[in-house]
């Protein structure tokens, strides 16, 4: 069973290529940018040092910050695209007839298929985002050289490896795990649409939470999508100075293990894969 779930997930990445050359094409983008603001630093790296000591690790990480922000936002939005297409697209193209003929179960597809995004898709953000990371503070280092100023106020603010172990950790956790539910609903609506699922994925519940907001003049629906993002746990305020890697692992794990919220995003997460699951079974071509 362990070598089936393998190859399972080893077809989606063969067959969706995208989910990482996509990403990919984005890091090789801002490894360019990245480069021309290396080439810049010097100034920078001259008025940083001249700031208040609490305020200048956050200055010189908010190009890293930058990088990584981008990288997840681009990870979000390659995961939504892949949910809502992986149960659809083979209806559509007709290759279900050839997957199901094969010794895998629809249960197996279906959760190889919520592996891509709850898993797979965040380390691999993760790789290109912490590259890329590496690549700028390379290429400062070398300009700072160049041009005979000194590196070690960079080094010595930065914290890449500290900052790389906690970004896989947000990945991981919270656009990972703790989102699984939205994950989950995404491919309910994928087994079940036959057009347009992206539009089917996202009225019902804007729908929901606007009938709310007119009828009792609330956003608890809302407010509780939100908070199911994080996990269902709310983050104690960031401290004075932190960059953004630091404010978005305020979260601790045991913490956000025992948070009921995350556990009834499982439960519900179950409901939407056994849903899928029961609709691949009988799915035919679209």
């Amino acid at each position: 069973m362990t070598r089936q779930f393998y190859w399972a997930l080893k077809r989606e990445l063969w067959e969706n290529r995208w989910l990482w050359l996509a990403p990919s094409g984005v890091a090789l983008v801002l490894a360019f940018g990245v480069a021309t603001y290396a080439f810049k630093i010097t100034g920078p790296m001259r008025a940083i040092a001249a700031v208040a000591e609490l305020h200048q690790r956050q200055a010189i990480s908010q190009p890293y910050d930058v990088v990584a922000g981008l990288m997840m936002g681009i990870g979000l939005i390659v995961a939504a695209i892949y949910c809502v297409d992986a149960l659809y697209g083979e209806r559509r193209d007709r290759s279900i007839l050839l997957w199901k003929s094969l010794p895998v179960s629809d249960a197996m597809t279906v959760i190889a298929k919520l592996t891509i995004p709850v898993l797979v898709l965040p380390v691999i953000i993760w790789a290109l985002t912490v590259a890329v990371q590496v690549v700028l503070l390379l290429l400062s280092t070398a300009v700072l050289a160049a041009h005979g100023e000194s590196a070690a106020l960079l080094w010595t603010q930065l914290h890449l490896g500290r900052d790389a172990i906690g970004l896989l950790y947000h990945l991981v956790a919270l656009h990972g795990i703790s989102t699984v539910p939205v994950y989950a609903w995404l491919l309910l609506v994928s087994a079940w649409a036959t057009r347009a699922p992206f539009a089917w994925a996202i009225l019902p519940p804007s729908a929901i939470m606007v009938f709310e907001r007119v009828a009792f003049g609330t956003t608890r629906i809302a407010s509780l999508f939100m908070k199911q993002l994080g996990g269902g746990v709310s983050a104690p305020p960031p401290p004075p100075g932190a960059t953004l890697m630091e404010s978005m692992n305020a979260v601790p794990l045991g913490r956000l293990i025992a948070a009921p919220g995350l556990w009834m995003g499982f439960v519900v997460a179950a409901m939407f894969v056994v849903g899928a699951v029961r609709l691949r079974r009988g799915a035919q071509p679209v």
